[in-house]
């Protein structure tokens, strides 16, 4: 517990900044995540279960009957539901490193600042200090940001699946009404 207090006293406001990203980052991905679930795709009649977009366009496009335009309508409209929070994702992501980086100019600014003054004891630690920012806020940027690069690509493949899983769906009902 101790190494994470010194994170946040070492980065300071960044670090604490780069939290709240991270707390941000990770509700996206789980709301997304939640979003994209994958289903058993159900036999003709079989009751659909679920709130996930896949299974709420299996229950209205039932009940759509013969009617191809609305059904295309529908199944866009679910495609736009798969992109739930895909660009904050990708928004956060690029951020951290970028708050990171921002940290890194502060301690050096600090660093550099301190080296104007006599160089004794106190000139010392402060050089020392702003390096320790730096280093700190930019590995912080670097480790949020990383995993969720990463959860975004594989968030984006399972769109990928669900999307096809739709196509599938939209054309044994287009064939049902055939």
């Amino acid at each position: 517990m101790s190494d994470i207090v010194w994170v946040f006293d070492q980065g300071g406001w960044v670090s604490y900044t780069l939290a709240a990203v991270s707390v941000c980052l990770w509700s996206a991905v789980i709301l997304r995540a939640l979003a994209l679930r994958p289903m058993a795709l159900p036999d003709d009649d079989t009751p659909v279960r679920g709130g996930s977009p896949l299974a709420q366009f299996i229950r209205e496009a039932r009940g759509l009957g013969t009617a191809p335009k609305r059904l295309e309508q529908l199944a866009e409209r679910t495609k736009r539901q798969f992109e739930t929070m895909r660009s904050l994702i990708k928004t956060l992501v690029a951020i951290a490193p970028l708050l990171g980086l921002l940290g890194t100019v502060i301690g050096m600014v600090e660093m550099f600042g301190s080296m104007q003054g006599a160089l004794g004891a106190d000139g010392e630690t402060t050089v020392a200090g702003g390096i320790s920012t730096a280093l700190v806020t930019t590995q912080l940027g670097l480790v949020i940001a990383a995993p969720g690069l990463i959860a975004s690509y594989m968030l984006t493949r399972q769109q990928l699946r669900r999307e096809r899983d739709l196509d599938h769906v939209r054309r044994s009902l287009q064939g049902q009404a055939s």
